[in-house]
């Protein structure tokens, strides 16, 4: 005698094809991607960032015009901070951004780790405008707003 196979060995069912297909198109989706993709905390920091003032302890207000120097940061997409001074790199870092708090609290902060430095910064970002509070025994708090202008690396010109 011949076994019969049932309708349940035959055809998949639903639930079965409804996994496989997530599974083949989250595949797809997770491969195709050109670069590493920024948290959404992070992504928000990419750009150019230019100093307008910062407060520090004793409550001295340094800005570019009282200290005679411009400073900036550039965050990149692949996680690297840039700072300059001057218009000049002075140095970088890979950073990583941490959630503290709840959000449902209200009490969501973002912090800022610089790899190598073992620097950390409180962040707060409204607009284009970004305050980073040193996370040190010596606090300051330091304003940027957002620039699309670029960024020279250096004194070299080139001419055509």
């Amino acid at each position: 005698m011949r076994p019969q196979l049932t309708s349940h060995f035959t055809m998949p069912t639903f639930a079965g094809v409804a996994f496989w297909l997530l599974l083949i198109v989250g595949g797809l989706l997770t491969s195709c991607s050109y670069g590493p993709l920024l948290p959404t905390s992070e992504a928000e920091l990419v750009g150019n960032w230019e100093w307008t003032q910062t407060i520090t302890a004793n409550h001295s207000t340094l800005t570019p015009t009282n200290t005679g120097h411009r400073m900036s940061i550039r965050f990149d997409r692949r996680g690297r901070a840039r700072f300059y001074q001057d218009d000049v790199l002075v140095s970088a870092a890979n950073f990583k951004v941490t959630r503290n708090g709840l959000r449902l609290l209200g009490t969501e902060r973002y912090t800022i780790t610089y790899h190598g430095y073992q620097r950390r910064q409180i962040y707060s970002l409204t607009g284009s405008q970004l305050q980073l509070q040193d996370v040190t025994s010596q606090p300051a708090n330091h304003r940027f707003r957002r620039t699309n202008a670029p960024i020279i690396t250096s004194s070299v010109h080139l001419m055509q």
